[in-house]
């Protein structure tokens, strides 16, 4: 079953009291305590990487192949602004090329996901790993013939007048879907650079989701650059001798992996070393001051793929989720557990008419076929569930250095995390992991700590690829001798961290009351934390017995069409993470925090996807529902009298397994509550596969033929689309749905609701269960669409005071002008006639 924020929090604080040193609850001690402000004039947008180099300005690269360097000044506490801004655009000079290894100027960018500035302040060197910036693969596991080959390890050198680059090493592996090059840290005692390589795979075998692309021999690794043997530059790395190029040096060589078969061949004793394997995608990389190598790897998601059975290269669809996982690498040959098939087993061959394996005999690497489960079957120092990626260590001394030797990683959820090693530096120390920073607005994806001898001392930087700011600050409490001292929060309703909420509040939550820059989560602003506000969006509702509980307007104020595919770059939809959620199925006793588990949860991110790792047995099914997972929202039909189609799309149904009990998943319509909805969805059916259509009207589900299961081929199909049409006149509605892309299916004749359902807010969301009880199992959904039938008009006017005129026509925000217009046309007049 779901387990709810509560019971989580207590041990999560306990986590947190320990590493601070606060130790009993109210102990007034020394204890590290940080604030929170953006960086202001930043120009930074979809940030990836940050350093500050050796000339003391702050070097901040965005996905888009940009750096932006910053010289930046300190104005008072937490208040630092970009005084001057440098733009470095030389990466995207590299050219990119398609898969076969054609130039493609077209493509006139690069991905930059990694850099690392060393040099001295005259003459800084900046290494940065770039890739085709093109993302394929996805729910249709489209290839977009991006280069496979398309890795570059470049440096940027300052020659007193302008940047001057010169590429390292080229030819090595970028996945179809979004793992690339990424993090880099140099040796400066070894001239060795350690270069993190994400895999091509969801968790080793070949799946839809990532274009069927197999592993590559350089992918899924933390490889090794020496640079004191390139040799002359550019280092090409040899490739395969690939079979649609003529001649066995191929054209445009390193470039163009062409599938596999022309990726790059490991050497034995070459400069460029896989030096650790197992990492699916390790994001970054860092030497601390122990002198040890620590990664923080992602782990696969459910639905993607799975891992292989065998040590053939075959494909593999469906597979679970597994948590991120902290590494400490002790040294060459460590294995992290994701398989790579094309280094365990050179069997695995490329180019039918000359069979050719990548791998030489002697670094064939047969541990490399098994996948091995985070914190179960490895050897992960911990875990988190939310994509973890940046990673520092704080080394400066503040608060009587209560923190140096701990390491920050940067989370896709909004949070940084805190981890105390041991005194061993290769296991959790005496506090664990804990949260150093949450609720600050932005989504980070690096994270940097400057040291005593740098640039602002003490302090901790973000690059955040979503949210507020393009970059986050974070300011210890004793910065330049600042209060850093006792931290006294015995009062429930004092605020030591004078951060707007109560001690009493961030106890209950697990954030830090000694700290500013750990908030608890809190969606209206209203300085009461959702776990702790009976009403999250102030609209006089409770949670309790709010079907819309993150919507003041209660869906008023969203029309039609609504097409949410959740893809990177789509416009902010609001409410739970961000697409466009407002509300849970509600029972009128249940809040809606207890009806979902964030840590089942992955939600638009690079694939577009929104899945739910375990879906439980809670369900909806008679009356007082106890439904999980019913994320739902409100749209405006007052006015709507053409019928509408609501339709969503299920992937991957069942994740390649054959379903059992009675597994479902799909989406309704109702009024947002247990006891009113017409449900369309994917079903076990008995393990052979099928379609079930409920109408529960009163808390009583009608009999057939109304409520019942048709046989449909959905197991193993790559994805099901799933349609009501609804005819608000006459009251019914059609279910049908499609496979693949096919012909759609009408499921026997229309059926009726009650016309009340859409007289005003129609409540649109998705469902699934494992009711019976079944196994829970993973369910993912690749878009939700309501769209009317026919031409949609260029606008629409809302008044919120009941769609007339009088005298709450006046109050802020009682007039929505929407434009609906299909092609986002420009609205160019408006005329409004008062006079009646």
């Amino acid at each position: 079953m779901t387990s709810t924020p509560a019971t989580r929090i207590p041990f999560l604080f306990m986590l947190m009291l320990a590493l601070t040193g606060i130790g009993n609850v109210g102990q007034a001690q020394v204890t590290p305590g940080f604030g929170v402000s953006d960086l202001g004039g930043s120009v930074t947008y979809l940030g990836t990487s940050l350093a500050f180099g050796p000339d003391d300005r702050l070097y901040v690269a965005q996905q888009d192949g940009i750096i932006q360097v910053y010289t930046i000044v300190r104005l008072g506490a937490n208040n630092y602004i970009v005084t001057d801004t440098e733009t470095i655009t030389a990466i995207n000079d590299i050219l990119n090329h398609d898969d076969d290894g054609t130039p493609n100027p077209g493509v006139d960018y690069r991905q930059i996901t990694g850099i690392a500035v060393y040099g001295d302040s005259a003459n800084p060197v900046i290494y940065v790993t770039s890739s085709d910036p093109r993302i394929g693969a996805g729910p249709l596991g489209q290839d977009l013939d991006l280069d496979t080959n398309s890795g570059v390890i470049s440096t940027l050198t300052w020659d007193g007048s302008s940047w001057v680059r010169q590429d390292l090493v080229r030819g090595l592996p970028r996945s179809e879907e979004n793992h690339s090059l990424n993090g880099l840290v140099l040796d400066t005692a070894t001239n060795l650079l350690y270069v993190c390589a994400g895999g091509n795979t969801n968790a080793g075998a070949r799946s839809n989701n990532f274009a069927l692309a197999q592993e590559y021999a350089y992918a899924a690794a933390i490889l090794t650059v020496d640079l004191d043997n390139l040799g002359s530059l550019p280092y090409d790395l040899p490739t395969l001798d690939d079979e649609d190029r003529f001649g066995t040096t191929d054209l445009n060589d390193p470039f163009g992996g062409n599938n596999g078969k022309n990726q790059a061949v490991l050497e034995v004793g070459g400069p460029v070393q896989v030096y650790a394997s197992g990492f699916r995608n390790p994001y970054d990389i860092i030497i601390a001051q122990n002198g040890k190598l620590y990664s923080w790897d992602n782990g696969p998601n459910a639905g993607w793929g799975g891992p292989p059975t065998t040590c053939a290269d075959t494909v593999v669809e469906g597979g679970p989720t597994h948590t991120d996982g902290l590494h400490h690498i002790p040294g060459p040959g460590y294995y992290a557990g994701h398989p790579n098939v094309i280094r365990g087993n050179r069997n695995n061959t490329f180019n039918a008419s000359n069979p050719q394996s990548p791998v030489p005999p002697a670094l064939e690497n047969p541990v490399e076929c098994t996948y091995l489960i985070p914190g179960v079957e490895d050897a992960t120092i911990t875990l988190y569930t939310a994509s973890s990626n940046g990673l520092a260590e704080y080394t400066a001394s503040n608060f009587d250095s209560a923190m140096t030797g701990h390491l920050l990683c940067a989370a896709f959820d909004g949070h940084i995390l805190e981890v105390e090693l041991d005194s061993a530096g290769t296991g959790l120390g005496p506090a664990g992991q804990s949260s150093f920073a949450s609720g600050f607005g932005s989504v980070p994806l690096d994270v940097i700590a400057v040291g005593d001898d740098g640039p602002f001392p003490g302090t901790v930087w973000t690059a955040n690829i979503f949210g507020a700011a393009g970059v986050s600050v974070f300011e210890p409490n004793d910065y330049d001798g600042g209060s850093g001292g006792p931290c006294d929060f015995t009062s429930p309703t004092g605020d030591e961290d004078m951060d707007g909420y109560t001690n009493a509040d961030e106890i209950d939550n697990g954030t830090n009351p000694c700290s500013g820059a750990d908030k608890p989560h809190d969606y209206d602003g209203d300085l009461v934390s959702d776990l702790n506000d009976p009403d999250d969006d102030n609209d006089g509702i409770p949670d309790t017995a709010d079907a819309l509980a993150l919507d003041s307007l209660n869906g008023a104020g969203t029309f039609m069409p609504i097409d949410y595919d959740w893809e990177p770059g789509d416009p902010s939809r609001g409410g739970f993470f961000d697409l466009g959620f407002f509300g849970m199925m509600n029972n009128g006793s249940s809040d809606y925090l207890d009806q979902y588990n964030p840590a089942d949860i992955t939600a638009g991110g690079t694939a577009g996807l929104f899945t739910i790792d375990n879906m439980t047995e809670a369900s909806s099914f008679g009356p007082s529902g106890l439904q999980d997972n019913a994320f739902q929202m409100g749209i405006n039909v007052d006015t709507v009298t053409r019928p509408f189609v609501l339709q969503t799309r299920i992937r991957s149904p069942f994740s390649g397994e054959t379903p059992v009990d009675f597994q479902n998943m799909g989406f309704y319509f109702g009024t947002g509550d247990m006891d009113n909805y017409f449900k369309l969805v994917v079903h076990s059916n008995g393990g052979a596969g099928g379609i079930e259509v409920i109408r529960e009207v009163g808390g009583s589900v009608a009999p057939a033929p109304t409520s019942l299961i048709y046989g449909a081929p959905v197991v193993g199909a790559t994805f099901v689309d799933l349609y009501l049409t609804v005819d608000p006149v006459a009251g019914t509605v059609q279910p049908s749905y499609s496979i693949n892309g096919g012909f759609q299916s009408n499921l026997g004749d229309p059926r009726t609701y009650p016309m009340a359902w859409t007289d005003s807010i129609v409540h649109l969301g998705i469902i699934g269960t494992s009711f019976g009880p079944g196994e829970e199992f993973p369910a993912t959904w690749d878009y939700i669409k309501a769209e009317p039938l026919g031409p949609v008009p260029s606008a629409s006017l809302n008044i919120n005071a009941g769609n007339f005129i009088g005298s709450d026509a006046i109050a802020t925000g009682s007039w929505v002008l929407t434009n609906t217009s299909s092609n986002a046309g420009n609205i160019t007049q408006v005329v409004i006639d008062l006079s009646s």
